[in-house]
């Protein structure tokens, strides 16, 4: 964990007035697609943007979250979603294939009690993505504005959020994703260098060594 400064954001209601779609990224999607069972609860659904986007894929999602702002938004989109309290779900044990905490955890002051409640009514899986704190950029001209959120509580690195998932679950992976050197290297690059790197990233010659996101896995015994 890093003591970082906060941004000018709240996640809590930034986004009231922001369009759901928008706001998916559908690699995320995608990682969710990969690797969930049929049935998926969207915790922390906000908008309800990703919970559309999976039942979209074929996937039957719902969502929960605590903002009655956020789930009510989420119902206009024509999703299911409902209000929990962010302590204990209100559905029985093993109820659904897998839960995905999409940009969650960093939120809360105690990741691991939620991350119990969502093994708890998961058959199959526990899905996180949380920005990545691994790397130190230095004097590279980038900043992770939703990284820096005033809403943010923790900052996990690749070693971090290994250690909290391990703790929850016997079988976990966790993995850097959304790689940034190419956007790094046409900020440092000198000119006439970015094409020639960008025809090596195309041939994917380079090999990535920073990363935005973390992508998490915790597997449900059975």
């Amino acid at each position: 964990m890093f003591n970082l400064p906060r941004g000018p954001r709240d996640s809590r209601d930034w986004y009231l007035d922001a369009d759901p779609m928008e706001q998916v990224d559908y690699a995320l999607v995608d990682f969710v697609e990969e690797h969930a069972g049929p049935s998926v609860l969207d915790l922390g659904c906000g908008l309800g943007g990703y919970t559309k986007a999976l039942g979209e894929r074929g996937l039957d999602c719902r969502g929960f979250d605590v903002s009655a702002e956020y789930v009510e938004r989420a119902r206009r989109l024509g999703v299911r979603a409902d209000l929990f309290d962010g302590v204990r779900l209100p559905l029985e044990d093993s109820s659904l294939d897998t839960v995905a905490m999409l940009e969650v955890l960093e939120h809360l002051e105690d990741p691991r009690a939620l991350l119990l409640e969502a093994r708890r009514v998961a058959r199959r899986n526990v899905l996180v993505s949380t920005p990545n704190c691994t790397q130190s950029f230095e004097g590279v001209p980038i900043e992770f504005s939703h990284m820096l959120d005033l809403d943010h509580r923790q900052f996990f690195t690749l070693d971090s959020l290994r250690e909290l998932l391990g703790d929850v679950f016997e079988r976990h992976v966790v993995e850097q994703s959304a790689p940034l050197d190419a956007l790094i290297a046409q900020r440092v690059l000198p000119g006439p260098l970015r094409p020639f790197y960008r025809t090596l990233d195309r041939l994917r010659l380079t090999r990535p060594r920073y990363f935005s996101r973390l992508l998490g896995q915790g597997e449900v015994a059975t």
